[in-house]
């Protein structure tokens, strides 16, 4: 039996317009953009990546891994960015002359080369292969899916859970499915239907009501004969982009109707339950009544997540408003992580351990985030930034923070985790792997949207939800939008289906 050559690459990033901070060629090194044999070293991740390679290893396939970098999100992607990692996929496209490519996209990146660079990305690569050779490619299920990437890939497979926790799967399927093409087992015909919603994702896990309900409808579907995969996505909002919003992709073996009619039926039931996504944050005075409540010494911390300066949805995570509220409550206790601030993080290396230095604490990258925090702070730890996330979700991925000073600021003391780049704290490591031990911490802060719950719901006793200033909260109001198409739930009436 003939051994077929497969060309893997994961391009991602999410991008959030509304933040200043540009995505530039040094951000994607930052984060780890790797070529050819480098990528090896993803073998054994929770990745899409970690999936391709697991997958042809077991299907007994040779893969040709040419790109891969996971960007954090930020603000829109340079044309040299987009560049340095886009031209050397397509020139090993060229030299390599695969039997077929893998790839992996987020489907929320803007750059200044294309609002819609997931779809720019897919014209460049089909160019690249010509129309003979199958192209299959994996999304986040915060894609804003356009019909342009419809068209260029054979088959769009989205992340079935959020937090996603799936990315190997997700990978693994990926090249399944493109194994299953080249042996010719099924012709795919891809629908895309996009009901006019633009949900944000503090209510969108996948575990609970209502996407439990959606994703439970949708695997049925996907065990239907004939059916090759069901992807639901919720969209990205803070990309302002003509596809923004939820998109509903079946794939059904030659049939585009039957393709559609499921699309369709899972568009109405997302929007039947469309009212589940709402609410879910609370008053930070109700969340100050919590830890008011909490026993001296608490089994598990209670758990104040900020949503409005969530990293993973483009924010710089240098809002202070937790700090500020935590120091509000004079309880004893209390940790946050991060706060990015490189000059702080400065500061305090220079200091060294046991020293209390004036500081202006955060809110410097932009005015969107509140104000900085003037304090005397002790330098209670200095590290490097670097753990690897053992949780559910990443699992295996190196984390690089920079160099992360812990500071002591007020009295009782809230110890702040202040570090020099932006990543999204979703495993407890961000607090063991520099001096915060969770059983003797009576409350955590922490900034996230939904991803943190991998890492955490299991050492937590309680999560609740606030929304200081910020572009990544609940309140899409707060945001100019100007590409999205309107009118649009929940923003504007909506007459729909019509």
């Amino acid at each position: 039996m003939r051994r077929f050559r497969i060309a893997a690459a994961e391009i991602e990033h999410e991008t959030n317009v509304f933040s200043p901070i540009k995505t530039d060629v040094a951000a994607l090194y930052r984060c780890g953009l790797k070529f050819g044999d480098d990528i090896q070293s993803e073998r054994g991740t929770n990745t899409p990546m970690g999936g391709f390679l697991a997958a042809a290893e077991r299907l007994i396939v040779d893969l040709i891994p040419l790109v891969s970098v996971w960007s954090t999100p930020s603000g829109i992607v340079t044309a040299e960015a987009v560049h340095a990692a886009v031209d050397p996929l397509l020139a090993g496209l060229r030299r390599e002359q695969p039997d077929a490519v893998a790839l992996s996209l987020h489907g929320a990146m803007v750059s200044e080369i294309d609002r819609d660079t997931d779809g720019w990305i897919l014209a460049q690569v089909r160019e690249a292969v010509g129309w003979d050779i199958p192209v299959v490619c994996s999304l986040d299920l915060h894609a804003n899916i356009s019909q342009r990437m419809v068209e260029e890939a054979d088959i769009l497979v989205g992340f079935d859970t959020y937090p996603h926790i799936d990315m190997a799967a997700r990978g693994e399927e990926v090249i399944e499915l493109l194994l299953r093409m080249l042996r010719g087992e099924f012709n795919p015909a891809m629908a895309l239907v996009k009901p006019p919603m633009l949900p944000t994702s503090q209510r969108m896990m996948t575990n609970q009501p209502p996407m439990s309900i959606v994703m439970e409808r949708a695997h049925r579907i996907e065990a239907e004969p004939g059916v090759i995969n069901v992807s639901v996505s919720c969209g990205f909002p803070p990309a302002d982009v003509e596809e923004a919003g939820v998109s509903i992709v079946v794939t059904c073996d030659g049939d585009i109707t039957r393709a559609t009619n499921y699309a369709e039926e899972l568009a109405d039931l997302m929007w039947a339950h469309r009212d589940g996504f709402l609410g879910g944050v609370e008053s930070f005075e109700v969340a100050a009544g919590m830890i008011h409540a909490l026993p001296r010494q608490p089994s598990k911390p209670l758990l104040v997540v900020d949503i409005a300066d969530s990293i993973w949805s483009g924010s710089a995570g240098d809002s202070v408003e937790l700090v500020r509220f935590l120091l509000s409550l004079e309880i004893t206790g209390a940790a946050v992580a991060p706060v990015v601030d490189p000059g702080a993080v400065l500061a305090g290396l220079g200091a060294g351990i046991g020293t209390e230095i004036e500081l202006l604490l955060g809110a410097k990258f932009d005015q969107l985030h509140g104000e900085p925090l003037p304090c005397r702070a002790t330098v209670l730890h200095i590290g490097d930034g670097h753990y690897v996330n053992t949780g559910p979700m990443k699992t295996g991925v190196a984390v690089d923070t920079g160099a992360t000073v812990v500071f002591g600021i007020g009295d009782p003391q809230v110890r702040v985790v202040t570090t020099t780049w932006p990543d999204a704290p979703i495993d407890p490591a961000i607090f063991t792997t520099n001096g915060i031990p969770l059983e003797t911490t009576r409350v955590l802060g922490l900034k996230g949207k939904g991803h943190f719950r991998a890492g955490f719901d299991a050492v937590v006793s309680q999560t609740i939800l606030v929304e200081g200033p910020g572009i990544t909260g609940s309140e899409l109001s707060r945001l100019p939008l100007r590409f999205t198409p309107r009118p649009i739930w929940p923003l504007d009436d909506v007459d729909w289906p019509i």
